[in-house]
């Protein structure tokens, strides 16, 4: 059996991870959100073709791919994996910013150093967070690596070192972090009691001009919430959502 190229591997495992969410969804419709074609993309997922440079730039959007995941898909492309010790260096920091932003634990980690009886064991984490303990060792490390974190008597300790990224990861990152706070929501639903969690939804007839005025409320209402709720007692790590988005897709021409 022919092993599946690393581009392959991605694109099978989000189609299969969006049919466990959506029975009927087809590898038609996950072409379509991709916005290329599907036969390019069976077989690219045959191994029958790679994917073009501009396909690339495509799927590495649409699915919110790391720097090293486009790098590595870059490489199948040009047949060469081989990097000077700059470059790899400088990938390796992107990724760290990247996976900041983009995995949501990295932010539950460092708020969960504010608990006061938080420990560094990843075994303990992986039980708080849900989460492999495997993933929890390497979370430590980046943040570490980051300086935003340290570790003094078997605790973890927030560092007060800024949190920055490059402009170009950003947006993609953030992308990637919304839509894994979305399925995060699904599972607290699920499986959360009612008294630990609050699910509000109303659906409106609205003015689309109105719409920063919204945004400009949302925001004042975050900050006062998450004042509301910080203390200096902390004893859970809690994550607030509000999501205000159009059904309909415009005017019919």
């Amino acid at each position: 059996m022919e092993e599946n190229s690393y581009c392959a591997q991605i694109l099978k495992d989000e189609l299969y991870q969006r049919k466990l969410r959506n029975s009927s969804y087809s590898l038609r419709a996950f072409a379509r959100d991709l916005g290329i074609g599907s036969t390019s993309l069976s077989d690219v997922m045959s191994n029958k073709r790679k994917l073009s440079r501009k396909n690339i730039q495509k799927v590495s959007e649409k699915l919110s791919l790391s720097p090293k995941e486009v790098a590595n898909i870059e490489d199948e492309l040009r047949g060469n994996s081989n990097k000077t010790k700059t470059e790899v260096e400088f990938l390796e920091i992107k990724e760290d910013q990247f996976r900041l932003i983009a995995d949501w634990y990295y932010l539950a980690l460092l708020n969960f150093a504010r608990l006061p009886d938080n420990y560094s064991d990843p075994k303990y984490l992986s039980l708080r967070l849900g989460l492999p303990e495997q993933t929890i060792s390497e979370a430590i490390e980046r943040l570490q690596r980051l300086n935003l974190i340290k570790i003094e008597n078997g605790k973890l300790i927030r560092t007060s070192a800024p949190i920055n990224t490059t402009k170009e990861i950003a947006s993609v990152a953030i992308r990637k972090h919304h839509r894994d706070q979305l399925h995060l929501a699904e599972n607290s639903l699920d499986n959360d009691p009612l008294e630990k969690r609050n699910f509000n939804s109303i659906t409106m007839a609205i003015n689309p001009a109105k719409i920063e005025k919204a945004k400009e409320i949302f925001r004042k209402t975050v900050s006062k919430i998450e004042k509301t709720l910080e203390d200096e007692n902390p004893e859970e790590v809690y994550v607030l959502n509000f999501h205000l988005f159009p059904l309909t897709k415009g005017q019919l021409q």
